[in-house]
């Protein structure tokens, strides 16, 4: 078929995308915890015949930032199944979410690999009565929970991808695995899934965003200036006592809190490029009347470099323990989540452009740009890169009607027809016969 009739014809998925994206913003769910969306992706690709390899068979279990308690999990099960997961699917992915769709075409050529971010934020979803998600009736129905990033929308974009590609797998040569990736917020999935084997022999991958300030109709093809992150845990430990008849009894956790909080923004300034650091919550206390006995705060550090951001985190936890000493508390730091720094790969661009080029919606092709952000795909990326690999990740312009983040955060479902024309076009550029 000539491709340009096949692009033509993908329209034909565009209703399915918007059906599988609003129920999974419907039912949003928080990462670790994606259990129905796990479910509903392996049911509908293996109803398309699509090999799928899942949870354990994925991931590598050393590298599970900041996972939840078994208590949380079945939770999250349980509700996952009241609302239609299939149970014998849920049983099989024995507690792990996560997926990897894998397309055979039969004919030697490069191992590529796409992916897609399935997790949704921890917000409650705002439930104004003149936004779509509410007048169209696919607010989510879980409180602290909402897809507020896009990433519904990347699970959907993703799932549809491997149906198209699957359709025309006898045009193509090579292999193609489709990775469905947990707990992107907070950088927790991905080195998981970088340390678990499944791209070790992959030649090119490729991954995106939706949005990232860039409206409709625009392509970013080379996302470059990856900020390396930590996020840091810090659970202090004082004495509580009577603060009025017995003060000197105490010792204070959230003085220690505060002070390793003000300590810690004096030392992100580096001279060889860019760094942050940033405390993002402060807890602590029992009672107005209480020297507190416990605080927590959870921070974050970044940089332009790993070896940036490495000095930056070795400062902020050398702050919390002096902090900690000073005030003659304990410290226990527990590291919840991390991303490299990462950029992409000049040559992917050729296959980008070739692939952009025949998508009319694209009218504002980028050939780079910075990201300025975090994203733990960059795990991904590195571990392809590592063995000569070439990778690259995409900003694909979407209006969007409020920030990232937002309780009010929706995209234009217009950008999903695009993306599957995107992915589609420059698959096929890559692994043409």
């Amino acid at each position: 078929m000539d491709i340009q009739t096949l692009l033509y014809e993908l329209k034909k998925y565009e209703d399915s995308m918007l059906t599988t994206r609003r129920d999974l913003h419907k039912h949003a769910e928080t990462g670790w915890q994606e259990y129905r969306t796990t479910a509903l992706l392996i049911e509908k690709l293996k109803e398309h015949g699509i090999p799928v390899k899942f949870g354990k068979e994925i991931i590598n279990k050393d590298y599970l930032w900041a996972y939840p308690s078994e208590t949380v999990r079945k939770s999250a099960i349980d509700r996952a199944l009241n609302e239609g997961a299939d149970p014998e699917i849920i049983k099989e992915m024995d507690g792990f979410t996560g997926l990897c769709a894998v397309i055979e075409t039969g004919k030697p050529g490069p191992m590529l690999a796409l992916r897609f971010d399935i997790d949704c934020n921890d917000v409650t979803e705002s439930t104004d009565t003149d936004r779509p998600p509410v007048k169209d009736g696919f607010c989510s129905i879980h409180d602290g929970c909402m897809h507020a990033c896009g990433h519904d929308g990347h699970a959907s974009l993703g799932l549809h991808t491997c149906i198209a590609l699957n359709e025309i797998k006898d045009e193509l040569s090579g292999t193609i695995k489709v990775i469905f990736q947990p707990a992107e917020e907070g950088v927790r999935g991905a080195q998981s899934i970088a340390e678990g084997g499944i791209l070790d022999d992959v030649d090119y991958f490729l991954t995106g965003h939706l949005g990232m300030g860039w409206k409709t109709g625009s392509l970013v093809a080379l996302s470059r200036g990856f900020l390396s992150t930590t996020k840091v845990d810090a659970e202090f430990k004082g004495i509580s006592a009577h603060a009025g008849m017995s003060p000197q009894d105490g010792k204070n956790a959230i003085l220690a809190a505060c002070s390793a909080t003000l300590a810690m923004h004096t030392a992100c300034q580096d001279s060889r490029g860019a760094s942050r650091i940033n405390v993002g919550t402060i807890e602590g206390g029992s009672g107005r009347n209480v020297v507190p006995a416990d605080a927590l705060i959870r921070f974050e550090t970044r940089g332009e470099t790993a070896d940036i951001q490495n000095l930056v985190l070795k400062k902020a936890m050398n702050a919390a323990k002096g902090a900690a000493e000073m005030f003659d508390c304990s410290v226990d730091t527990k590291i919840m989540g991390s991303a490299s720094s990462a950029d992409s790969d000049p040559e992917m661009e050729p296959f980008i452009h070739a692939g952009a080029s025949r998508v009319a919606a694209i009218t504002n092709y980028v050939r780079e740009a910075a990201f300025s952000g975090s994203e733990d795909a960059t795990y991904l990326m590195a571990k392809v890169q590592s063995h000569g690999g070439k990778a690259a990740y995409m900003c694909i312009g979407s209006t969007i009607a409020a920030p990232h983040h937002n309780d009010h955060f929706n995209f234009d479902e217009a950008s999903l027809l695009t993306g599957l024309r995107l992915y589609v076009s420059t698959v096929c550029e890559i692994l043409h016969k």
